[in-house]
Formats: structure tokens, sequence, C-alpha cells
């Protein structure tokens, strides 16, 4: 067979492919669809209905008609005396959990990447453990410590001579979001450690014999080597703590202060779950929702374009 008639025969075949390239590049969206559509009705569907709700006015009682407000909620919400205690006391318990996610695991796990590897690992369990209890049995832990009349923290305080009564800790406006705080950041310590013990495995040793080799202190070399490469894990948990403290906050404050005394407790999560379901408002609920919406989505934005500057990856 000549050249010409091999040629032919190419561009005669290359002309019945493209219905087979047309499905090879289908193929990949076919695969995501079930993935797409799930996502659609579980996250896309209620985000527009929120939306949506946020411009009525309507109490949930079954047989009320949804009365079209227009923006009316945002207004009202504006002028609602729990929101701006909500939004400092949000603000109050996002910069709050930064040490609690950022700088105590990072020492703690710097501090155990050197030991034996078997008590390396007994430790990094240890850090976890709190992580994996759950919301209302932690919760239910601390309202008895902190008890105020057989909790130990009341008891320990009684028998040093420290207090001359039990102190009601989360009825006292001066402590129970320090508590609420606390609880949260205790349970995010152990996933943040392994978060960074993680990150820590995967930097190159070269690099710190290089600098055992200059002279480095390993003081010096945690912050010249360490730091710049445990910069993505950073921004990473500077954003989950940011986006998600006030989320994991919730069950704390709905379990031990209910967002009291005084609304001193509460946070957006919580005066949305109020207007919802105590104050049977659930377009107030949705605005809110919707407002903090593109308050956190801002932020992530934010965020994101700060990775991108910062973040040092070694590549």
């Amino acid at each position: 067979m000549d050249k010409q008639s091999v040629t032919m025969q190419r561009l005669r075949e290359a002309e019945q492919k493209p219905p087979r390239r047309l499905k090879s590049i289908l193929a990949p969206y076919l695969f995501l669809l079930p993935a797409l559509l799930l996502i659609g009705f579980w996250v896309y569907k209620p985000l527009v209905q929120t939306l949506q709700l946020a411009t009525y006015d309507w109490s949930l009682v079954p047989g009320t008609t949804a009365e079209f407000v227009e923006l009316d909620n945002f207004s009202k919400l504006l002028r609602n005396a729990e929101f701006w205690p909500a939004v400092n006391n949000t603000i109050f318990y996002t910069v709050g959990m930064l040490p609690f996610s950022v700088i105590i695991p990072l020492f703690l796990a710097a501090a155990t990447q050197s030991i034996d590897p078997k008590a390396q690992r007994i430790y990094r369990a240890l850090f976890f453990i709190p992580m994996i209890m759950a919301p209302v049995s932690t919760a239910v832990i601390f309202r008895w410590l902190f008890n105020p009349g057989n909790g130990l923290i009341n008891q320990t305080l009684l028998n040093l001579g420290l207090v001359d009564r039990g102190i009601a800790f989360f009825s006292d406006p001066n402590w129970a979001r320090l508590i609420i705080l606390f609880i949260a950041g205790w349970k995010m310590i152990g996933f943040a450690t392994l978060m960074y013990s993680s990150a820590l495995t995967g930097i190159n040793g070269e690099y710190y014999e290089a600098a055992k080799l200059d002279g480095a202190s390993e003081i010096r070399q945690f912050f010249d080597i360490t730091l710049p490469l445990l910069s993505p894990t950073t921004m990473l948990m500077i954003m989950i703590s940011v986006l998600f403290s006030s989320q994991w906050t919730f069950a704390y404050i709905d379990n031990l202060t209910m967002g009291g005394p005084f609304s001193t407790s509460t946070n957006i999560y919580y005066m949305m779950y109020r207007f919802a379901f105590a104050e049977m408002n659930v377009g107030l609920s949705a605005a809110a929702a919707a407002m903090f919406m593109v308050v956190f989505g801002v932020l992530a934005l934010i965020l994101q374009y700060l990775n991108r500057k910062l973040a040092f990856y070694d590549n």
C-alpha cells in the first residue's frame, strides 16, 4: 500500500472519530453529575430558599401565609437589640480562637516532633481526644466542673480559700463567654496540632542538616525554616478558625448559657436559631443568614488572597 492510500485511510478514520471524542469529553461530567445533583439539592437549593425567605414575614406556624415584605427584615435586624451584642461576641470568639488553632498547636507539634516515635503517637492521640468528644457530652462535663455548688473548680477555690462562696460562672457576664471560648479552643487544639504535626513530617530534613552545619541554633531553625514552610498550614488553620469558630461555639452556648446572661455570650449562629425557633420569625433568621453569608464570603476571599501572597510552598 502506497503512502497516499495510507494517508487517505487515516483521514477516513479521523472523520469517523468525532462521536467517540465527544463521548470522551462528556464522560468526566457524567461521572460528576451525581455529586453535582446532590450538592445542588442539599446546598444550593436551601441557599436559594433562604434568600427567598429573607424577603418574607412568616412565623413557621402551619396554615399561616408568608407575607412579602421586601427588605424590611434587614432593617429590623439592624435595629434588633440582640444583633450588635451577637456581632461583638462573634468577633470575640473568632479572634479568641486563633491562639487555640494556631499558636498553641504550632508549639505543641514542634515540641513533640523530635521525641521518640512511640511517645509521639501517644501525645498526638492525647491531644486529639477532646476533638472526638461529642459537644453535648463536653458541655455536660464542663457544666459539672463549673457548678457553683459542688463543681470541682469551685470546690478547689473554696478549699484554697480564694473565694468565700461558689462562683456562678455561667451566670456571670465576665466569665460566661470566656468559658465558652475556652471549651471550644480546648477541643480545637487537638485537630490543629495533628495538622501541624502532619505538615512537619513533610519538611525535608536536609534543610535542618544544612542549617546545623552553618551553626544555626534550634530557635533560628524554627523561625527561618519551620515557620516559613508551615505557612500554608498556618493560613489554612486561620481560615478554618475564622470561618467556623462561631459554628463550633454554638453547642456550648445552647447547652450552658442559652446566650445569657443578657446576651453576653450569644453569637450570630445562636441569634439566628433563636429568631427562627424561639421567636418564630423565620424571615428575620433568614435575613441574618443572608447577611452573614456575604460577610463570611468576603472574609474567605480576603483569606484566599492573603494565602496566595503569604504562603510559601516548597516546590
